[in-house]
């Protein structure tokens, strides 16, 4: 159910969570208020970080932001994605995008992103979401000083197109900072799950794209900050809490993977526990030693894995019984994945009649 324009704070609602870093903060604001596109509100979710330096930011930016802002203090934090929420809820826009206080913007990101999505969902309207390319930035905050190291491209910097839900499923493809998306697609998933206290973008990417599309714009408008270094409150929560991500990421994967079996269904937990052994596979061989890949080239193994990875969806597909992926998964971790696909080959000959 869409917005009426009358009812709604602005166009597009950005969410900023931050705790104790008014470095970056400070550079968060500065990207957001040099922004072309100005039909734009900032809610500011401090969670649970001093509310004084919080303020003081806002007061000298006031002159820029005029009455397009407010600032929630938690008296203690929430977590990332309870923050998120919070921000979200306090708004009504047409459109959502979080800017984390240690990413950044070019300034026509908004004026690009928002034509784009508007213009494209007219044409395709399940496209509910577009990201655009971005720029990773190494850096290290020293003192009141943030010094970058260097500029990379970041992943999906050679995509273009539609982002592709089944890579989604391996790994998250995009960061919050590229991300504008539609409040209503966002509300028709419940937003962020306030239990994850890292990876909560990724489960609300896959849960979004479960139901609409993403389209990719091929300008570099947004810019990921990382320092990779720094285990301080300064520090990443992808690198400073790495092994809170793996726990996490293995948890969300068993719930995908037991929701599928109490249903009795072929669903994402299957299918993501297929396409991450593939994608194991590919990584290995990518890790083997020159000689070693020519050898597999010779064999024409890529294209082998590739029919693999076919053969697996049209078997996700046809409607089998939950036993049969029972077995397959029980083939798949006694046996390993080729003892695993030559069952899947089997199967695929019975039901040809080959």
């Amino acid at each position: 159910m869409g917005i009426n324009a009358s009812d709604m704070d602005a166009t597009v609602g950005i969410i900023t969570r931050t705790k104790d870093r008014p470095v970056l903060l400070k550079r968060a604001l500065e990207s957001i208020v040099n922004q072309s596109y100005e039909d734009w509100y900032l809610v500011i979710v401090n969670d649970g970080g001093d509310p004084a330096v919080v303020d003081q930011l806002v007061d000298h930016y006031a002159s820029q932001l005029r009455e397009r802002i407010s600032v929630i203090h938690n008296p203690s934090s929430l977590g990332m994605e309870a923050a998120s929420n919070k921000g979200i809820r306090s708004i009504r826009t047409r459109y959502l995008v979080i800017h984390d206080d240690d990413d950044s913007w070019a300034p026509e990101f908004l004026t690009i992103s928002v034509a784009e999505i508007e213009q494209i969902s007219r044409e395709l309207p399940n496209i509910a979401g577009v990201v655009t390319l971005a720029n990773t930035v190494y850096e290290r905050v020293e003192g009141s000083v943030v010094y970058i190291d260097r500029t990379v491209p970041y992943r999906t910097s050679e995509k273009r197109g539609l982002v592709s839900l089944d890579e989604l499923l391996t790994e998250n493809q995009f960061a919050p900072i590229q991300f504008l998306f539609r409040y209503d697609a966002a509300q028709a998933i419940d937003f962020f799950r306030a239990d994850l206290p890292v990876l909560g973008d990724w489960d609300f990417n896959i849960r979004f794209m479960s139901r609409c599309d993403v389209y990719i714009i091929p300008q570099f408008l947004a810019f990921y900050h990382h320092r990779i270094t720094d285990q301080s409150i300064y520090g990443n929560s992808i690198f400073a809490g790495k092994s809170r991500h793996e726990f996490y990421a293995t948890m969300l994967k068993n719930e995908w993977l037991r929701k599928d079996f109490t249903e009795n269904r072929i669903g994402m937990g299957a299918h993501i526990a297929l396409r991450q052994a593939i994608h194991h596979m590919e990584k290995a061989i990518n890790a083997l030693p020159a000689h070693s890949q020519r050898e597999l080239a010779g064999q024409n193994y890529s294209l082998r894995l590739r029919r693999m990875g076919e053969l697996v969806s049209m078997w996700m597909t046809s409607g089998q019984k939950l036993r049969t992926v029972s077995k397959f998964f029980r083939i798949l971790f006694s046996e390993g994945i080729g003892s695993a696909i030559r069952q899947i080959k089997l199967w695929y000959l019975i039901r040809n009649g080959r």
